[in-house]
């Protein structure tokens, strides 16, 4: 027998090769194009159900109304309570979060209510929930507040409230079953929120009457009782004053100036007095003192001097001076100059007593604004105190006065209030209904069914873990990818058909004939490179008995086993293949009943050569189960079973095992353990990852040598569809290689 193996060049015992292959990403365009091929049904079938669902759900919904109104925002709010309020800016606008605020304040639960309240909704069903269960309640019917609340959450939920854009506008509108519903509650609703406005603009200048009031009242009595601190202190401290001056200040004053008057005089006099005594002192007797001088009594007494002396001159003329005539008139001469002298001896003692009088009265004015100035000082020093008793008097007073100025604005401003807004446009009754609007929710049903289907294309792929590429094989489980063995023509024209089931199938036999009759065929040339596989991963030397399982029944074991056997031998290898499913008999009832068969060899009731069949077709050898044989309990653990495989491996150059699925039946792990090598067979889109995996550890556990895992069954065309960049990805590129159906 020639050894194929001995061709090939030997590796140390243990090692495998693994083939070069693709990346383990799969995040390339192409691959995510194949699973949105693969799970494209599903996605579709999803989508569609969401997309009739919200279509026909919207369709479903009453129709809706809006009408809708526009209210112009003007925030020029001010606190009438201010006393100081700043200047306007001209040409500065008003700050846009005040337009957001009176945004908010139209939305808000508040005015709502009020707009129930305005309209007694609670007697409406359409927004009165409760009206469902007790029927329509009486006009005069007083709702509580429980029930009132959820009205109001109604119509705040049917109110549509915007602004337009960064502009002043608000857009005020209200959905209904009804129009003329929509209608009369819009209007309500911006009628409603312009009276609020008012309502409490008023309430506000009342309350600052209020305030201002009382306010003023305490004003008032503090800028008195500072005024009266004042006068208290003045008159404590004598500080009565007159035109802007004190009293003290007005005597020192009306004293300097009588001193100097006084001052004046006395000096005055002092000098008429001084010129009298020097006139005196010449001998002049005082005759021409100037208060003489000007003296009518002296100026009498003067002019009967002169008489008498003229008198006497004629007298003493004509008579003797002892006439008695002459001495008559000449005493009453001398009693004029007694006279004269005597007038003029009153005048100067008068003016000696004018000069002493005025010289006294200076100095009596000097001593009073003595006096008057000791005054002065003290109520120089006590006016430092009334300069802050009379600053906080006027302060007081000035406070009380603007007060009083705003209180009588505030009192003319309640007259002339009106709200921050004005009604642009009233709400007008609409035409058509806004909801539901079918081309919205159509638009919006496709794009939830398309979410949909793509969630659904995510989720089937997080959780379908089925193994489909090499990717699959290597990252999952973890051993060697061995290749892709293809469906075959035959299958691809018997869809859904089941391989190698309980019941003998004639269309298995002709599957595995294509091997043989369609050697340049892809499926036959995926077996040539399942036999390159495993000369490159043959390990020691002597390594030939080869079993092939799987974890599931109907994923290929026996089709794989008898179609590789059929390959090896047609390569020039002497190949015996053991079925060892004694429960199934898949690849025995593929090629025909046999009479004996494993179990008599093993038991001694025939001899190999009588069990074993020879292949015409490739030149193989079958040892099959036979048909009446019973499965026997625990064969494979007999040293005649141990024996029989030793000596199948002595004399072929190859020896596959086709062994039964590995989760279901013991014999499989026994065969495993006994085996050089083992090639695992997982089905295409179909075995569940995790199921792989537990058969592969149950393979370890028992120390068997997994040299490759295959997946078999593949439909090759999607599989390039799906793009999992295995080589049947790029079967359309090498398919004018093969050569159809009835070639050779």
């Amino acid at each position: 027998m020639t050894s194929l193996i001995a061709s090939t060049p030997q590796l140390p015992p243990g090692s495998q090769i693994i083939l070069p292959g693709p990346t383990a990403e799969r995040s390339r365009p192409k691959e995510l194009f194949g699973v949105v091929m693969q799970r494209l049904k599903p996605a579709l079938a999803v989508g569609a159900a969401v997309t009739t669902l919200v279509v026909v759900g919207t369709l479903a919904m009453p129709k809706m109304y809006l009408a809708s109104g526009s209210v112009v925002i003007e925030p020029k709010r001010h606190n009438p309570a201010d006393i100081v309020r700043e200047p306007p800016q001209p040409g500065l606008p008003p700050d846009t979060s005040a337009i957001d605020t009176q945004v908010e304040v139209l939305k808000s639960h508040a005015l709502a209510q009020d707009v129930a309240t305005r309209l007694k909704l609670y007697n409406d069903p359409e927004f009165n929930p409760y009206l469902h269960t007790r029927g329509k309640m009486a006009a005069d019917h007083r709702p509580s507040a429980k029930e009132l609340t959820a009205v109001a959450d109604s119509v705040q939920h049917h109110a549509r409230i915007r602004r337009a854009g960064l502009t002043y506008v608000v857009q005020v509108g209200f959905a209904s079953r009804s129009p003329a519903k929509a209608q009369t509650i819009a209007n309500a609703y911006m009628d409603t929120y312009l009276e609020r406005q008012l309502d409490q603009k008023i309430a506000e200048v009342t309350k600052a009457n209020q305030e201002l009031g009382g306010q003023l009242e305490r004003m008032r009595q503090e800028a008195e009782q500072a005024q009266a601190a004042v006068q208290q202190y003045k008159i404590a401290h004598n500080l009565y004053s007159a035109e802007g001056a004190t009293m003290a200040e007005q005597v020192v004053s009306a004293l300097n100036q009588q001193i100097a008057q006084a001052q004046a005089e006395a000096a005055e006099k002092q000098a008429r007095l001084a010129a009298a005594m020097q006139q005196v002192q010449r001998g002049s007797g005082g005759a021409d003192v100037t208060a003489a001088v000007g003296s009518d009594t002296i100026k009498e007494l003067r002019k009967q001097e002169a008489e008498k002396s003229a008198h006497l001159a004629e007298l003493q003329a004509v008579f003797k001076p002892d006439y008695p005539e002459v001495k008559r008139t000449q005493a009453e001469l001398d009693s004029i100059h007694k006279q004269i002298q005597a007038e003029l001896n009153r005048i100067m003692s008068s003016v000696r007593a004018d000069a002493s009088a005025s010289a006294q009265r200076a100095g009596s004015l000097l001593a009073s604004r003595g006096r008057a100035e000791g005054g002065l000082k003290a109520n120089n020093e006590a006016l430092v105190g009334l300069v802050a008793l009379q600053q906080r008097a006027d302060a007081a007073k000035t406070v009380y006065d603007a007060y009083l100025n705003r209180a009588k604005e505030v009192a003319a401003e309640g007259a002339i209030q009106q709200p921050d807004a004005t009604i642009d446009s009233q709400a007008a009754r609409p035409l058509k209904p806004y909801s539901p609007n079918k081309k919205l929710a159509a638009a919006f049903g496709l794009l939830l069914g398309l979410l949909a289907g793509a969630l659904t294309i995510v989720l089937t792929e997080i959780w379908d873990r089925r193994l489909r590429s090499r990717t699959d094989v290597e990252a999952r489980l973890g051993v060697p990818f061995a290749g892709v063995l293809p469906e075959s023509e035959g299958q691809a024209r018997l869809p859904g058909m089941k391989l190698l089931g309980s019941r003998p199938s004639r269309s298995s036999a002709l599957i595995a004939r294509e091997v043989v009759d369609h050697r340049f065929s892809g499926f036959a040339e995926s077996f040539r490179n399942l036999r390159a596989f495993l000369n490159f991963t043959s390990g020691a030397p002597d390594a030939r008995l080869l079993a092939v399982t799987s974890s599931l029944p109907q994923e290929g074991k026996s089709l794989t086993s008898l179609c590789l056997a059929r390959t090896l031998a047609l390569s020039g290898s002497e190949v015996v293949l053991v079925d060892c499913d004694l429960r199934r008999r898949g690849m025995s009832k593929t090629l025909g009943q046999a009479k004996v068969g494993l179990v008599e060899v093993i038991e001694g009731k025939a001899t190999l050569e009588q069990a074993l069949v020879r292949d015409a077709d490739s030149g193989a050898w079958i040892l099959p189960a036979a048909a009446a044989t019973p499965p026997h309990y625990d064969l494979f653990s007999r040293p005649e079973a141990d024996r029989l495989f030793r000596d199948l491996a002595g004399r072929f150059d190859q020896v596959v095992l086709d062994l039964p699925p590995v989760l279901g039946v013991a014999d499989a792990r026994i065969l495993a353990a006994m085996a050089d090598r083992v090639l695992y067979l997982v089905r295409w889109n179909k075995t569940p990852a995790r199921t792989a995996q537990s058969g592969l550890e149950v393979l370890r556990e028992c120390g068997a040598n997994v040299v490759g895992a295959v997946l078999t069954q593949v439909n090759v065309n999607q599989q390039a569809r799906y793009g999992y960049c295995d080589s049947s990805d790029y079967f359309k590129h090498y398919r004018q290689y093969y050569l159809p159906a009835g070639g050779r």
